[in-house]
């Protein structure tokens, strides 16, 4: 098993675990149930952005899978690192899923302060 397959599997892990913390975190949003579970989902989300912020706005596994192939930063080649997705979807996921998260955590904490 290579390097790079492992990264890739990490990082599918990883993005599969993101989306599923919508999941308590977005019912806490709706119904108020499960504050609890909504506040452990936003670990790895936030463990995300973090990596984000510390790595200007570059995934940090994008990051390695290029260091691996020998593609400098300033090339807009892009290096499969997400097993599942077309590269046209790999790409949207930054732009898409932080406003997403940002949504949905927004709410939760609106729930949130609302309940006190």
């Amino acid at each position: 098993m290579s390097r790079l397959f492992l990264l890739q599997l990490v990082h599918t892990m990883v993005f599969i675990v993101c989306i599923a913390c919508l999941l308590p975190i977005g019912w806490y949003a709706a119904s108020g149930d499960g504050a609890v579970w909504a506040i452990w989902a936003l670990l790895p989300p936030v463990g995300v952005f973090l990596g984000l912020l510390l790595n200007r706005g570059r995934c940090i596994l994008q990051t390695l899978a290029r260091r691996m192939r020998g593609i400098e930063e300033t090339d807009s080649r892009w290096v499969r690192d997400i097993l599942f997705l077309p590269e046209s979807w790999a790409l949207r996921v930054v732009p898409v899923m932080v406003p997403v998260f940002l949504l949905v955590i927004v709410a939760s904490a609106s729930r949130a302060i609302a309940s006190l």
